[in-house]
């Protein structure tokens, strides 16, 4: 946690230090450390004066030893500096950060405690009171998560209170810090990490907010019953008891069970966004009594009343305000700020509805409005609160497989408990049969053929193909006989023959074998005949040169040796030996006998000087 009381057992030690070693100390030339109030797995928090503004803050100064490393302080500020640009009265405000020795955040001072404290006094939740605080950090992971900060360590130490009871999420950013910047893998994800991680983290696979959900899940099963699932003896097995289950959901959370066991899915896929889970915490908003206010663990002596953080400016939230009925006080004349929640429910929406029930315990409710929403999760709210659901098909152009079309009664109806709903299911479009013989045609011709049948063309790539012409169909992926109708379908078009590697190997083989290798790749061979020093009829060199990679067709230029030429002999009389062998050597002549002193001057050479010979050719140099 960022800051609060103590949640747990007294502080640990830092390396070499104690905690408590720190009271007194002065970061940076500005904040003084009072007195540790809190410790967790990352780092230790810390009462605080800013001498410069002369106000209470808290600050978390890190374990981590890593605060030398210039890839850590890197990550650490970028993390820093996200999560201080969040505006949400539902996010810790953060203030400053830095390293002195060791890395710090400075951030508001929270009075109210956290809901790991709450759970440590041995208090637990009532539901109307778990539905305020999940409400609230809907908001706050919504916010993040709509500006792409996924917190990764959502547990009820990060879920503090300010003395107005306000739910504020700490910590945002560590978790991504301390890991440089790479998600945890199963091997290095810290106790406190893995008894909340959703099972995608727990894997070390990339995440996403609805991992955050998961969490929060988590979070609310234990506020209500004072037990966290999952929990194993070590950290491997408590990874290992949640992959492929879902999070197991008490009756004891009342009409929230269905909403939250959604928020507890073990596939990222069918959970709902932070967003989506606060709508569908409203859908059962009514059907709880008015909750009490929170049992907040205050900080005993550390108890003065913090400063407020500054006046925020929020954007208008998502969430509509909640009936006057629901919303609770905290302390004398206090009431809690409205959990606000927007939109219209989409067809994606795990379960929707925008009017609320209109009674909380009557034997008579209104029927919320979940057209437009799932019909699975449409389905399971409705029978959780006590109708008997009756669902029909059918087929509607323009709808999506699985969304409520209509229900009768309609939304609004007031209904007793034990009463039939009847929810129309979409079966998705009419079908239409997919056109045969596409292969072969233009992507124009194919295209009509789909729009003829009530389909469209739909991603056109390109693909190799060795007796398909270019431009031409060469596969249609959907292998499906029928498809919704309206759907696209996508086509693959031949881009011809894959290129032809020039093959290695080929200079100094006989110019035939060359010639068929090359034909046999499709490539037209152009043979050159040139003078050279191998055996005639041998490859001296090919262009382009050996692992171009050419189209079907390309010419490839092929030099043949013709053998040697001959050449004049040079004259080198009066040169030394040195010099004649040299001259000789240079034009081509590389077998040479002396007849005479091998140091002396040449003075007649057989054959004379103009003869023409072979570079193997004998010239006999006589030297005086």
């Amino acid at each position: 946690m960022i800051n609060g009381p103590p949640s747990g057992p007294p502080p640990q030690s830092e390396p070499g230090q104690a905690p408590g070693g720190q009271v007194g100390r002065l970061l940076d030339g500005r904040y003084r450390l009072r007195e540790a109030i809190g410790t967790g797995g990352s780092g230790t928090v810390y009462l605080a004066d800013d001498v410069s503004l002369g106000r209470r803050v808290a600050v978390k100064v890190l374990h981590t030893a890593a605060a030398g490393d210039p890839v850590f302080i890197r990550q650490f500020r970028t993390e820093a500096q996200a999560v201080a640009s969040l505006n949400s009265p539902h996010v810790v405000d953060v203030y400053d950060w830095g390293v002195d020795g060791q890395a710090y955040l400075v951030t508001e001072y929270l009075g109210g405690g956290s809901l790991r404290s709450i759970l440590a006094s041995g208090r637990t939740l009532s539901p109307s009171q778990v539905l305020m605080v999940a409400l609230e950090a809907c908001r706050g992971l919504d916010h993040a998560h709509s500006r792409s900060l996924v917190h990764r360590d959502v547990k009820p130490a990060n879920l503090l209170f300010g003395d107005d009871g306000r739910l504020r999420i700490a910590d945002f950013g560590l978790a991504m810090a301390l890991a440089g910047g790479q998600p945890a893998k199963p091997s290095g994800v810290h106790v406190g990490t893995a008894r909340y991680a959703s099972p995608e983290q727990a894997r070390g696979q990339a995440v996403d907010g609805r991992s955050d959900v998961y969490a929060l899940a988590l979070c609310l099963v234990e506020a209500v019953t004072g037990h966290l699932p999952f929990v194993e003896s070590t950290v491997a097995g408590t990874l290992r008891a949640r992959e492929g289950r879902e999070v197991p959901v008490p009756d004891s959370l009342g009409p929230l069970a269905p909403v939250v066991a959604r928020a507890g899915a073990a596939h990222p896929d069918m959970r709902p966004t932070a967003a989506e889970f606060g709508r569908m915490l409203l859908t059962v908003a009514e059907g709880l009594p008015r909750p009490e206010p929170l049992p907040l663990v205050g900080p005993g002596e550390i108890g003065a009343a913090p400063l407020a953080g500054e006046a925020e400016s929020v954007a208008p939230s998502v969430f509509p305000e909640l009936p006057p009925r629901l919303q609770r006080p905290v302390g004398p004349r206090r009431r809690w700020p409205a959990a606000v929640l927007a939109g219209v429910l989409v067809v994606a929406a795990v379960v929707g509805g925008t009017a609320l029930w209109e009674a909380t315990r009557d034997v008579t409710r209104r029927l919320p409005s979940l057209v437009g929403s799932s019909g699975e999760s449409a389905g399971a709210l409705l029978t959780e609160l006590g109708w008997v659901v009756e669902e029909r098909f059918d087929r509607r152009d323009g709808s999506v497989e699985g969304e409520v079309l209509e229900m009768q009664p309609i939304g609004g109806t007031a209904l007793s408990e034990g009463e039939p709903v009847v929810l129309v299911i979409s079966l998705g479009p009419d079908r239409v049969p997919v056109p045969t013989g596409l292969v072969g045609l233009t992507t124009d011709a194919a295209g009509r053929l789909l729009e003829a049948a009530g389909l469209a063309v739909g991603a056109v790539t390109g693909g190799y193909s060795e007796d398909v012409a270019v431009g031409l169909v060469l596969e249609v992926p959907e292998s499906a006989a029928s498809l919704p109708l309206g759907t696209e379908v996508a086509l693959v078009v031949s881009n011809g023959p894959a290129p032809r590697v020039v093959p290695m190997g080929l200079v100094g083989a006989p110019a035939g074998d060359v010639e068929a290798s090359l034909l046999a790749l499709r490539l037209a061979p152009r043979l050159v005949d040139v003078y050279g020093l191998i055996e005639a009829g041998l490859v001296i060199a090919v262009q382009p040169a050996p692992g171009t990679a050419l189209p079907v067709g390309t010419e490839v230029e092929v030099l043949v040796s013709l053998g040697p030429m001959e050449r004049p002999v040079p004259a080198v009389a009066g040169l030394t030996v040195a010099g004649a062998d040299a001259r000789l050597q240079a034009a081509g002549f590389m077998v040479v006998a002396i007849d005479g002193p091998p140091d002396g001057t040449v003075v007649s050479q057989t054959p004379a000087a103009g003869a023409m010979g072979l570079p193997d050719m004998l010239i006999t140099l006589t030297t005086g």
